[in-house]
């Protein structure tokens, strides 16, 4: 391990993360940061987080504790190692079929158009992209999903954004309970009037032939259809599920819309190269993600004491694994720092934006979806979208993307 101070907390470092993450891998790809309010290790090794920490094959990471780098809810649902964790994934996962992604697809092309027909109605035809059409898209899709109210998608952004700070910028252990006796009244309410449709219909074992007909078809009536290891899941179990929608299916969305279109407009040739040749949007999409990760790095933490690179670890070690960094190698992606239209989608898709092996985003389908429908109709019925400037980035270190973007389209 080199000697090379890095900070991630450093301002220039969270003012434009990349190129710091990259420096940071090509000059000390394991490192330990000591702070005065945290204290971890950082690996940005590709081929280690892709083949080692992330495929789980050794139990020594675990996920149980959380993705920050303080211990945040812990061995439910989602937050679990295997084999629970592949279980209670493989359940969630009956919602993300072809047929359910059909569903979702229509629902995105429904609410694109919608947006997009705001846009052209304002007599200004101009905006900010983030707060028109970034936010709302996303948000909106998630409310439909889980099954709450679209109308009241700035809510759930709000305790989104609220827990995400608590979780990653906080330092004080269990701060985010907080909000948590906000967000966990909320759902158990909604979950409890489909448990009294069900009940008020005879029904005390659900089944999925209920979906759709005596409760709605959607991610909180499939938690209590769903059963892992011969059992219902447990109210904690459909709040955590709950609670993943809310924290993973809006923000990084939001970022990978606004950090695509702030990509392909601050180089106006990459606008006109997509729009000759929309075979380019998916491309696009994914050359995103690598570039700007909308989440920079998770964490895991040490089951027993670890050696890595010579140095030894110790039992329940924070390890940060620099998502940033590793989709920044050269060994896996040739002119690393450059965002290119010409390399291909399969080498652009080995990004670990969305993680990889048993913990890989569940959403990704959907939310590669979004990107790709959003794009295609953006570059059809806004062809003269433009910045106004470079907008702002969203606070925090540990993600990545604008949370203001000022375009016109007139």
């Amino acid at each position: 391990m080199s000697e090379f101070a890095f900070n991630p907390f450093d301002p220039e470092v969270v003012a434009d993360p990349g190129p710091a993450y990259s420096e940071l891998r090509s000059r000390c790809p394991f490192t330990h940061y000591q702070g005065a309010q945290h204290s971890f290790w950082i690996t940005s090794d590709y081929e280690e987080i892709r083949g080692d920490i992330l495929q789980d094959t050794i139990p020594v990471w675990s996920f149980r504790w959380g993705n920050a780098q303080k211990d945040t809810i812990s061995d439910i649902g989602f937050k679990t190692d295997p084999p629970f964790h592949l279980n209670f994934r493989n359940e969630v996962a009956r919602g993300f079929v072809p047929k359910e992604l059909k569903r979702y697809a229509a629902d995105i092309e429904r609410i694109v158009d919608e947006l997009i027909d705001a846009m052209l109605a304002r007599p200004e035809g101009s905006g900010d992209f983030h707060d028109l059409f970034a936010f709302p898209l996303p948000s909106r899709m998630m409310c439909l999903m889980l099954g709450t109210a679209e109308a009241r998608y700035s809510d759930y952004k709000h305790w989104a954004d609220t827990l995400q700070h608590l979780l990653f910028n906080d330092p004080e252990p269990g701060s985010f309970e907080t909000v948590l006796k906000e967000i966990y009244p909320h759902f158990t309410s909604l979950i409890g009037e489909r448990e009294a449709a069900l009940a008020a219909a005879g029904i005390d074992d659900a089944k999925p032939e209920h979906l759709g007909t005596i409760i709605p078809d959607d991610f909180m009536s499939r938690s209590l259809v769903a059963r892992v290891e011969g059992r219902p899941l447990t109210p904690e179990e459909r709040l955590n599920l709950c609670l993943a929608f809310l924290t993973g299916g809006q923000e990084t969305t939001i970022s990978m819309l606004t950090n695509l279109i702030w990509r392909l407009l601050e180089r106006p040739e990459l606008w006109e190269q997509v729009k000759a040749d929309p075979s380019l949007i998916e491309t696009a999409v994914e050359e995103s993600l690598r570039f700007d990760p909308p989440v920079l790095a998770h964490f895991r933490t040490s089951l027993c004491p670890v050696e890595m690179h010579g140095q030894q670890l110790p039992e329940r070690a924070k390890l940060m694994f620099s998502i940033v960094g590793a989709n920044r190698d050269p060994e896996m992606f040739p002119e690393p720092d450059t965002f290119r239209l010409d390399r291909p989608v399969s080498q652009a898709r080995k990004h670990l934006s969305f993680g990889t092996g048993v913990h890989s985003c569940i959403g990704a389908p959907v939310a590669r979806m979004e990107g790709q429908i959003a794009l295609r109709r953006l570059i059809e019925r806004l062809p003269n979208l433009r910045l106004l400037g470079p907008g702002e980035r969203l606070d925090g270190w540990m993600h990545w993307g604008r949370v203001k973007l000022p375009v016109a389209w007139n």
